[in-house]
């Protein structure tokens, strides 16, 4: 999940948030390097609130992501903000480190396209404020004109109406948090992240192309760090343009380094001129059209007073149009740059390895591996780890650019591999393709467990009072799942509901007998389950998070005669497998 990538690693930037604060709303800009910044609506909705002065915050940040932190509040309030957040196209996106519960579900669903982690959008019964005066006729009309106010939005918003009924169900000193399953089935997410426009897909600063009046289009030097930046940090935004630029085809790339460099450069130990220095460039770019350049992280330092010198070490491919001769190595280089005019006053540098012989971009793919070890074997939620995941991306893209491709059509994760691109090779998404431990497995079909027999007559419930006691703190969630019909071998109703952020319970209720029993599986030690089940099949697939070894299984169950039998257990990836589907992770 790219995005959520690059919303994490903003949040563990050392970077400051821009706020605007309208009535007990704030809008907080939360920076992407080279992108327009996420907005964040933040606190609680009130009557005084104003959609409008977020719409501006909208126009003048460009953004085209909103996430929130947000208790809930005033209902009305939150349709305002949603119907805003629709009217200008922009895409909602919720991470389970900052909850959006209640009124603020609404405004949520206003976004063009939804994503939110498993757990990080809560329901619940909509409630009066304390300082409220109703006798009991007002407030009756009150409810009723606000139900069908919140329906006619959701139905407006193409969200099951469902969700309401579901809502309704939880009491107001209560909140329901939704599985991804129950987010799908209710519509609260829809879309894909893929649909998003690049500028927010990623945060690599890398040069971007636009027209020049009466001229062909140049290449442009990115804004890549924030207004207040120090020199050293806008010396190293540089530094990545520079070799991003540099592995990029030779028209772009020339353009760069035509805007890079100062009049006079101290090139390599002697002034020249910089049409001296771009023929240099142009020369090199010619015997080697294709080059991918990326610099080995932590090998940078900076040193700024009112010039900065950056040096460091750079991995580097090329290879020739004529012959297929290949160059590999790593070189050290240091630059003097001027942070005043952006221009590079001086470059020296010295190959320092070369690989013999090679045939294969050897030192990419070993730091694109690398990366992506880190990536997926670490914390998720940790800086270091995102920091990982946006390196391996930027190299597979450079990867890519050179030819090389990352798996063939048909392939699963773990069997896709970097290759010299053919005509049935994947471009598509290397670092989503890296991430997705996809799996193929002989998977137990659903046909082959038939339900053991019918539901006939009406929906027995449970006895809370006596038979079934230990169950009556969850009677109101287990007698709305049960009236809706079995919906699991034949006439079972499963029953799943939130105990926390990501974690969830699930009880199996006969609708005959109205006994209800534990499933196996859920709470702290199976975190962000997943079910998949159907009405005329015994078989249940169970998706969970063993948080002790940071991996994800899928268990699929055979329910006979009141008996959870396991026919088997996949370990499909690490925790980023458990933000997607059972049917993702197997197909």
């Amino acid at each position: 999940m790219v995005l959520r990538r690059v919303v994490l690693g903003s949040l563990f930037s050392t970077l400051s948030f821009c706020a605007t604060a309208h009535a007990d709303i704030a809008v907080q800009r939360i920076p992407i390097e080279n992108a327009p910044p996420i907005l964040m609506l933040k606190g609680k909705f009130t009557q005084s609130d104003d959609p409008q002065a977020f719409a501006r915050e909208v126009a003048a940040s460009g953004a085209k992501v909103v996430t929130f932190e947000s208790g809930g509040g005033n209902v009305l309030s939150a349709i305002a903000y949603g119907r805003v957040i629709r009217t200008l196209g922009l895409t909602t996106f919720q991470l389970r480190a900052a909850e959006c519960a209640s009124a603020c579900t609404l405004a949520f669903v206003g976004g063009v396209i939804r994503q939110a982690e498993p757990g990080s959008i809560g329901v619940h019964q909509s409630s009066f404020s304390s300082d409220t005066n109703l006798d009991s006729h007002a407030a009756v009309t009150a409810v009723q004109s606000m139900t069908a106010e919140i329906m006619s939005y959701l139905i407006e918003m193409d969200v099951d109406p469902k969700l309401l009924q579901l809502s309704l169900s939880v009491p107001s000193d209560d909140m329901r948090y939704l599985t991804a399953s129950e987010m799908r089935s209710y519509r609260v997410t829809s879309g894909d992240i893929s649909d998003l426009p690049k500028q927010i897909e990623t945060s690599k600063a890398s040069p971007e192309t636009v027209p020049a009046t009466g001229d062909a289009p140049v290449a442009k030097t990115p804004e890549v760090v924030p207004t207040g930046a120090t020199s050293e940090q806008k010396a190293l935004a540089f530094l990545t343009a520079y070799h991003d630029a540099w592995s990029m085809e030779n028209s772009s790339a020339l353009q760069f380094m035509d805007r890079a460099y100062g009049d006079v450069v101290e090139f390599y130990g002697k002034a020249t001129p910089k049409t001296g220095v771009i023929d240099e460039k142009r020369k090199f770019a010619t015997r080697w059209p294709t080059r991918a350049y990326t610099v080995k992280p932590g090998s940078e330092r900076v040193l700024c007073s009112s010039t900065c010198r950056v040096d460091g070490v750079v991995d580097w491919y090329a290879k020739r149009d004529v012959g297929n001769r290949v160059s590999s190595g790593s070189a050290e280089f240091s630059l003097v740059w001027n942070p005043s005019d952006e221009k590079i006053e001086s470059e020296t540098g010295k190959v320092i390895e070369t690989d013999k012989g090679a045939s294969r971009p050897v030192r990419l793919l070993s730091r694109w591996h690398q990366e992506n070890l880190h990536c997926r074997g670490s914390n998720v939620n940790s800086p270091e780890t995102v920091a990982a995941c946006d390196r391996r991306e930027a190299v597979g893209a450079k990867l890519e650019s050179v030819g090389w491709c990352y798996g063939r059509e048909g392939e699963y994760g773990y069997q896709m591999e970097w290759h010299v691109c053919d005509g049935i090779s994947s471009k598509s998404n290397v670092a989503v393709a890296a991430t997705a431990q996809v799996v193929s497995v002989q998977q137990p079909k659903p046909a082959d467990y038939p339900s053991r027999a019918r539901m006939k007559g009406e929906t027995v419930l449970p006895d809370f009072k006596k038979r079934d006691r230990e169950f009556n703190s969850f009677r109101t969630r287990i007698r709305e799942g049960m009236k809706q019909g079995p919906n699991f071998a034949g006439h079972y109703s499963v029953i799943q509901f939130g105990c926390g952020t990501g974690c969830s319970g699930v009880v199996v209720a006969d609708n005959r007998t109205g006994r209800p029993s534990r499933f196996p599986r859920g709470g702290e030690d199976n975190m962000y389950l997943d079910l998949q089940f159907q009405v005329d099949s015994r078989l249940l697939a169970a998706q969970w998070l063993d948080y002790d070894t940071n991996r994800c299984f899928i268990e699929f169950f055979d329910y006979d005669r009141q008996s959870w039998n396991v026919m088997s257990k996949v370990d499909v990836g690490g925790s980023e497998a458990c933000y997607r589907s059972i049917g993702e992770n197997l197909r």
